[in-house]
């Protein structure tokens, strides 16, 4: 690859970050389906349930019930309790999506590019022209990281993240379904979607 379609292939993260495929893998699938199932039979209306989650603002409910289930945010256990959703259940859907994880996580993958952080906060996409496999991906975004002396990061959200270092350091860090339950949230872990996002304030 030339300069010129190196330069080209190079591009800020401004609103939104592409993130390479998992095919036929989505994170914690069970507990989504199962949040999203019990909230739709319910048979509340979206008013009730965020009183019953000590909300007033109902844009604010929405924003954090989008994000509840997504499982990217802390979820109210009076929120589950006003869909009546059930802890146990969660837990037991919560093993069998770890299941799901370790069989996903056996599956080769590719890549058709890799995210490289130009300074803290700031991220670019780097395109490697085509899908490759996973070990060749590797070997591009190792090349790219110790010729700019830059990071370069290759996701795969919800199994893990690649880090690859100008000194030629490669590093793997999972996204194992883990979840917390305290007294007053059940929380699980990321799932690395916003990897790579770049935010002006």
């Amino acid at each position: 690859m030339d300069k010129n379609q190196e330069v080209s292939d190079l591009k800020l993260n401004l609103f939104g970050n592409p993130q390479n495929d998992v095919e036929n893998y989505v994170y914690c699938r069970r507990v989504k389906d199962y949040l999203l199932l019990q909230r739709q039979q319910s048979g509340k209306d979206i008013k009730d349930i965020a009183a019953a989650s000590g909300y007033t603002k109902l844009d604010k409910f929405k924003t954090h019930l989008n994000e509840w289930q997504e499982l990217e945010r802390p979820i109210p256990k009076k929120y589950l309790q006003a869909i009546n959703a059930d802890i146990d259940t969660l837990l037991s859907l919560s093993e069998l999506d770890k299941s799901d994880y370790e069989e996903a996580i056996k599956i080769p993958r590719k890549a058709s590019f890799c995210t490289v952080r130009l300074i803290p906060g700031i991220y670019a996409t780097y395109s490697f022209g085509r899908m490759v496999s996973e070990e060749e991906a590797i070997k591009l975004a190792k090349d790219y990281s110790q010729n700019k002396k830059q990071i370069c990061i290759i996701n795969f959200p919800g199994l893990f993240l690649i880090d690859i270092h100008p000194d030629g350091k490669v590093s793997k860090s999972y996204y194992y379904p883990n979840v917390d339950i305290t007294k007053e949230w059940v929380k699980f872990g990321w799932n690395g979607s916003n990897l790579g996002s770049t935010r002006i304030k």
